[in-house]
């Protein structure tokens, strides 16, 4: 083999080659992008995981996704409703009724009973039952329809005695939250079952830094602040 043709014949490999790769770009040019995923469906996967086989944390989820979808059909924002939707019906939480009603809240900041960081959502829970519980079963499960923030946690903050305070802040961020509240108390005498209630709350921005007011000048005049000669 003389040069003149190895030489054709490394041409012809670097031309096929090139070809090839050209056409690869192309195909893959062609080919449409996966459009990227909206906040809910971001939310969905994450809540999904965080669920598990828990078939309450599940059911919560589903209402949740439900009521999130919902709202951003309609494009609702700017709620101001703290309490939930309803009263949870709370049962074996009573002295002389086979049910009593559990109100379930949620704080943004700011609030002048209590102090919640910005960009952030305190649930909190107060049962109709007497004395200081003892342990807290309560979850909330909450997405943020604005930005995709979700999560599933439980009530499980203290008092300064140590208690159940029945509450939990989570970093929601600013934006419209759904959140579904559910589970149990235990009093020294009595287990409450608190069944499940659906809430929709508004997250402010948080406040932004003032703006840094310029130095002012005083020129090079005397210390009377009078301008010099």
């Amino acid at each position: 083999m003389n040069g003149r043709t190895l030489s054709r014949r490394v041409a012809s490999v670097v031309a096929v080659a090139a070809s090839a790769a050209f056409l690869g770009a192309t195909t893959a040019a062609a080919e449409p992008a996966e459009p990227a995923k909206s906040p809910l469906e971001i939310a969905a996967e994450q809540l999904a995981t965080a669920a598990g086989e828990n078939a309450d944390a599940k059911s919560a989820v589903e209402t949740t996704l439900k009521s999130a979808q919902l709202i951003s059909a309609a494009k609702l924002g700017n709620i101001a409703w703290t309490p939930f939707g309803y009263q949870a019906p709370t049962i074996g939480c009573g002295f002389n009724l086979p049910f009593t009603m559990t109100v379930a809240s949620a704080t943004v900041s700011p609030d002048p009973a209590i102090t919640v960081p910005p960009g952030m959502l305190r649930f909190q829970a107060t049962p109709a039952h007497s004395g200081m519980p003892l342990a807290s079963g309560l979850s909330v499960v909450w997405l943020n329809v604005a930005n995709g923030r979700s999560g599933i946690n439980g009530l499980d903050e203290l008092t300064e005695y140590g208690l159940p305070a029945l509450a939990k802040t989570v970093d929601s961020g600013p934006g419209t939250v759904i959140a579904t509240l559910w589970g149990s108390i235990d009093y020294p005498a009595a287990r409450c079952a608190v069944l499940p209630t659906v809430g929709l709350f508004t997250v402010p921005e948080p406040p932004k830094d003032p703006a840094v007011a310029p130095p002012v000048d005083s020129g090079s005049g005397t210390g009377s602040g009078m301008p010099a000669n």
